[in-house]
């Protein structure tokens, strides 16, 4: 992407992730098949992990991609049900291991959903925006990328979004933070 299209991409791109995204995801959904959400109890985070890696897998949102919504819980529960694994792209990857953290945090509110866009000059466009789930556990951050619980953990949030794999020396452009139900949630204190 040229340096002169990434101020209006991420205008763009972040009024979408912010207005149209979530009516978006739940228009949708009135069209997705549906069970009823439970996860199974996990007896440590890396069994989670091990659960997590067996039973999803990662596939492209319509139109390659550019109609990016979330899932509901209850269609990935019918995915889980009827398929085996869920599939989705990493926004609703990130908002199942988000419940799947619920069990693992060290509160509720310390679990995240974060879109973020990083510069589309430096990586391929549909790398650039990209959604984690970074949770506090046992007083550090730990993230997760698609279906992987990456090994490290970090002393802060700050540093679970900016230094994981996928991140890691790329410029943050915009990251907007979403709780494990998917509503507006503030940066944790420092």
């Amino acid at each position: 992407m040229h340096r002169l299209l990434v101020r209006p991409y991420v205008a763009l791109v972040s009024w979408y992730f912010r207005r149209l995204k979530l009516p978006l995801s739940r228009l949708a959904d009135l069209f997705r098949p549906k069970e009823r959400f439970l996860l199974p109890s996990f007896a440590s985070l890396e069994e989670f992990a091990g659960w997590l890696a067996a039973h999803t897998r990662w596939r492209p949102d319509p139109l390659a991609g550019a109609f990016d919504i979330f899932p509901s819980l209850e269609h990935l529960a019918w995915q889980l049900a009827h398929h085996g694994q869920a599939a989705d792209d990493c926004d609703g990857l990130a908002y199942l291991a988000a419940q799947g953290a619920l069990q693992f945090a060290d509160a509720p509110d310390l679990i995240y959903v974060v879109t973020v866009v990083l510069d589309p000059t430096r990586l391929p466009l549909q790398q650039a925006a990209h959604v984690l789930c970074i949770f506090r556990h046992a007083g550090r951050w730990r993230v997760v990328s698609n279906s992987e619980l990456y090994p490290q953990s970090y002393a802060s949030f700050w540093r679970a979004l900016t230094d994981n794999p996928h991140c890691q020396g790329h410029a943050v452009l915009f990251y907007e933070l979403r709780d494990a139900q998917l509503r507006p949630a503030r940066e944790p204190a420092a």
